[in-house]
């Protein structure tokens, strides 16, 4: 069921709510993302990832020209990956790892209700 309000299917609220539970997977290992930081060399950034079954798999180092091509295939099928640059803080993780939380459970949120009053 999708409108050009966007992908209101069960699937995409299956998705949100993986999002939501990998942002706490995120959340969980944030002192070791933050950790990993100081290692990464200059041009690139930090991709940790969070596989289909929820599991932290660690950190990479990627070139920033390759980010579009390395990030999706560290992701795999169904897993997520977040981008963090040199010099993020602890605080400053946990803020984007709640706010990727948040935004996914009140997007599976949103789509409950809007399956509900169409049904």
């Amino acid at each position: 069921m999708t409108s050009f309000h966007g992908d209101h299917s069960p699937e995409a609220r299956t998705a949100a709510e993986g999002r939501a539970r990998a942002a706490g997977v995120f959340a969980d290992h944030a002192e070791t993302i933050v950790a990993a930081l100081p290692d990464v060399p200059e041009n690139h950034v930090l991709v940790a990832v969070v596989d289909e079954s929820h599991e932290f798999t660690g950190t990479h180092h990627v070139a920033r020209d390759e980010i579009a091509g390395r990030v999706p295939e560290l992701e795999g099928d169904g897993g997520w990956a977040l981008v963090v640059s040199p010099g993020t803080d602890l605080a400053a993780l946990r803020r984007r790892t709640d706010e990727m939380g948040t935004l996914a459970r009140r997007r599976a949120e949103m789509i409950t209700r809007i399956r509900a009053r169409k049904n």
